[in-house]
């Protein structure tokens, strides 16, 4: 089985991988980890690494182990081959505070919270069998043992489809700054 978990940056990707691995023996796939392994081109202006989402999905899979459960963490697993997706989600203004508090700048900040704001990742991943929690107010172990039943029983928890989270509405004035 293969499990991603990916969301925007600042959600809990991956404290909550390293629990729930740990709490399944699963080999984790950090796709940060892995980049060091791809070519990628450099984006100047907006100062992130380009990638080829086809090199990625090679590179990930030689690191997959058979028979056994696969999680892959990172902000573009959802647009890799999985079995679910798991999308976490946060309140923007929370997720503002998580950023600042990594030191992030004020222009990423922003593109990261409308992108929050917006569902861009749920958005990406809705052809796929995915679901979506907020961490907005969860520690990481309680997100790690959501996903953990969510993995033993898919269909009971329709709750957390694609679309059950919707910030736009509470936060469109922050797209207006």
């Amino acid at each position: 089985m293969i499990v991603s978990i990916s969301g925007t940056p600042g959600t809990g990707k991956t404290a909550v991988a390293k629990i729930l691995a740990k709490k399944l023996g699963a080999k984790l796939i950090s796709i940060s980890k892995l980049l060091n392994e791809l070519d990628c081109k450099w984006d100047k202006e907006r100062r992130t690494k380009i990638i080829d989402i086809k090199d990625l999905q090679k590179t990930v899979k030689k690191h997959l182990v058979k028979r056994k459960i696969n999680i892959i963490e990172g902000h573009l697993s959802h647009l890799l081959n999985s079995d679910i997706v798991i999308i976490l989600r946060c309140n923007p203004r929370v997720l503002e505070k998580r950023l600042k508090k990594k030191g992030w700048k004020k222009e990423k900040i922003k593109e990261n919270v409308e992108a929050e704001i917006l569902d861009e990742i749920s958005h990406e991943s809705m052809q796929k069998n995915a679901c979506e929690i907020d961490t907005s107010s969860k520690k990481p172990a309680a997100t790690a043992m959501l996903i953990e039943r969510v993995l033993k029983n898919p269909k009971g928890y329709k709750f957390l489809h694609i679309g059950n989270i919707d910030w736009s509405e509470k936060y469109k004035n922050y797209l207006r700054d």
